[in-house]
């Protein structure tokens, strides 16, 4: 496919360790694969979600603490 460009879409949300209370700014899929993450911030650090540089760093551990519902998104 020579000269096709895929251009992936990507939802952007906070989401808030219930433990410590820090934000992390999580960039997913629209299939739910997190794809890159930016934080721990506190809530007044809070920049507009397009501002963050997501990067793929801390996604693993991301994924395993919202799985052990640690993490929950930020309405």
């Amino acid at each position: 496919m020579k000269g096709v460009v895929f251009i992936m879409a990507t939802i952007k949300d906070f989401w808030e360790d219930e433990r410590t209370g820090k934000i992390y700014a999580v960039e997913s899929t629209t299939f739910g694969e997190i794809v890159g993450a930016a934080g721990p911030f506190e809530e007044n650090e809070l920049k507009d979600l397009e501002d963050y540089d997501y990067k793929p760093a801390i996604v693993n551990w991301l994924k395993r603490a919202i799985e052990e519902k640690r993490l929950r998104r930020m309405e």
